[in-house]
């Protein structure tokens, strides 16, 4: 049970206000800015103001702003605010979020609240008061009035983890857990050692600078199991879930929230396919026995990542991976999130290839996915597929001008597939939105503006007349990120990084030689 079930909303609001400093100070919060998005938390231009910061402190800033306004403009969200964001994915990411959790669960936010909100909250509690004058308790009888539970909107939050029980399910109450009492357990004049406290068994204050934290006794004892897990802890601080494995000439990508075990779980992706570690081991070399020793992860055996819980799940559980259904083992065949946005599936349903790994959102495919075509039930084969199986189909072009000049409608496929590759390669989605608006005097700097997305736009409603004009419209995202970014080096070398992609996959697509390349 999560403790938005027993807390009340003044309650949640005020260790909200509490905490807004704290969540600022998280590194990389760009997953944490997509899940509030996603909950309808944030609006999408103040999403893409923030994601596009440079500087550390005005990221922190920036994030702090949004938290502040959430507080004062949607306080009655601040309940749907802490069930998205606690969520195990977005905790496995954030450690910062997890101690909060934490200090609501076993009550120690209490502690921080001062003196004259802490005695009326517990003797809310005991349904005792003390005397007060006359004045006190109507002033407290207006302001319960104000504190009445509001009406949330209906939203799904669904776990990314688990499924959940239906709106008919019903959770037993949960009593409120014993609180940590911070003041002193001693008598007048007795004398003892502090950290012998119950509050210091499992963990202890410590600071560095002006940083304040939480340090696990636990973890304290054991020198290298406290080593292992802080790896471990590190690992999921940088957001990383994906290690590189081999076995033998087979290479793929293993991520961690579909691992299970060697036979349940189409945890590694290849070019072609999602497979378990076995089926992964037995197609790289059939005579192979042991998918923990034989599959090589980051210069480790497989196993070892697991003996050092790199890669742990729990033994006999009943989540969809050890305990599939149908329709289970059929989404396992395909990825995740979108191929285009980086996104998971939330309001718009995916579309999947029958032919590759991918899923893509209707809308972010070109073309376009409509209705009909998926409620046909018939295999459905995406651009990339499609564009592969008839490469070898479209004559060569001797020289750049005349794939240039080629009306669009003879080389829209081509067109296409180009632009995915790109909207794909761009995984922070930099160059997907207008940038106006956006970004600190760009419309003074950039004459004429264009983005990813845009040009996407103008391909699905067939604006361009020759491929010479959809070249130029792609082109000028990188002339414009070159001229705005020009002391932006982080920027500026994506840009550049993007353009060589484009360079080198219309030269491929359209068979030109290196030696007409100018």
């Amino acid at each position: 049970m999560e403790p938005m079930d027993w807390l009340e909303d003044n309650e949640l609001l005020l260790f909200f206000r509490r905490s807004k400093t704290v969540m600022s100070c998280m590194e990389n919060p760009q997953t944490f800015l997509r899940q509030l998005r996603d909950h309808d938390l944030l609006l999408e231009d103040r999403y893409q103001m923030v994601s596009r910061m440079q500087s550390i402190k005005k990221i922190k800033n920036g994030l702090y702003e949004i938290l502040d306004r959430l507080e004062r403009k949607q306080p009655q969200d601040i309940k749907v605010f802490w069930s998205c964001v606690f969520k195990e994915t977005i905790l496995n990411e954030y450690p910062t979020l997890r101690l909060l959790r934490n200090d609501l669960m076993n009550g120690t936010f209490q502690s921080d609240i001062p003196p004259l909100e802490r005695s009326e909250t517990e003797e809310a509690d005991k349904g005792k008061r003390k005397d007060v004058s006359e004045d006190e308790e109507e002033a407290e009888k207006q302001e319960s009035s104000v504190k009445k539970k509001r009406k949330l909107k209906n939203r799904d939050v669904c776990d990314e983890e688990e499924e959940q029980p239906g709106p008919s399910s019903r959770v037993s109450p949960r009593k409120r857990p014993e609180k940590i009492h911070f003041s002193s357990p001693l008598k007048k004049g007795e004398k003892n050692d502090i950290w012998t406290w119950d509050l210091y068994k499992s963990q202890l204050p410590v600071t560095c600078g002006e940083k304040k934290g939480m340090l696990s006794r636990k973890r304290l004892a054991n020198d290298e199991e406290g080593e292992r897990e802080e790896q471990t802890d590190a690992s999921h601080d940088s957001g990383r879930k994906v290690f590189k494995v081999t076995c033998g000439p087979l290479a793929g990508d293993l991520h961690e929230k579909r691992f299970a075990t060697g036979t349940l779980g189409k945890s590694i992706r290849t070019e072609t396919k999602w497979m378990t570690p076995m089926q992964f081991m037995q197609e790289a070399c059939p005579t192979y026995l042991s998918w923990k020793k034989d599959i090589e992860c980051e210069g480790k055996a497989l196993g070892d990542h697991i003996k050092a819980n790199i890669l742990i799940h729990e033994v006999q559980c009943d989540c969809k991976l050890c305990k599939p259904r149908s329709k289970d083992l059929d989404d396992e065949k395909n990825d995740d999130e979108c191929f285009i946005c980086k996104t998971e599936e939330e309001e718009d349903e995916f579309v999947v290839c029958d032919k590759c790994p991918r899923s893509f959102h209707q809308k972010c495919h070109l073309p376009h996915v409509e209705d009909n075509i998926i409620d046909d039930g018939s295999q459905w084969m995406c651009t990339f597929c499609v564009y592969k199986a008839n490469e070898n189909l479209y004559p060569k072009e001797s020289e750049r001008e005349a794939a240039l000049s080629r009306t669009i409608s003879q080389r829209l496929l081509h067109c296409q597939y180009l632009l995915l590759c790109l909207r794909s390669a761009d995984k922070d989605q930099i160059f997907a939105s207008n940038p106006c608006g956006v970004l600190e005097r760009y419309s003074s700097v950039i004459e004429t503006p264009m983005w990813l997305n845009n040009v996407a736009g103008k391909l699905q409603k067939k604006l361009y007349q020759t491929v010479g004009e959809f070249v130029s419209d792609v082109q000028l995202i990188f002339s414009n990120s070159a001229l705005y970014n020009q002391g932006n080096a982080g920027c500026l070398a994506m840009g550049n990084r993007l353009k060589e992609l484009f360079d080198k996959e219309f030269n491929s697509v359209f068979n030109i030689s290196e030696q007409t390349v100018g």
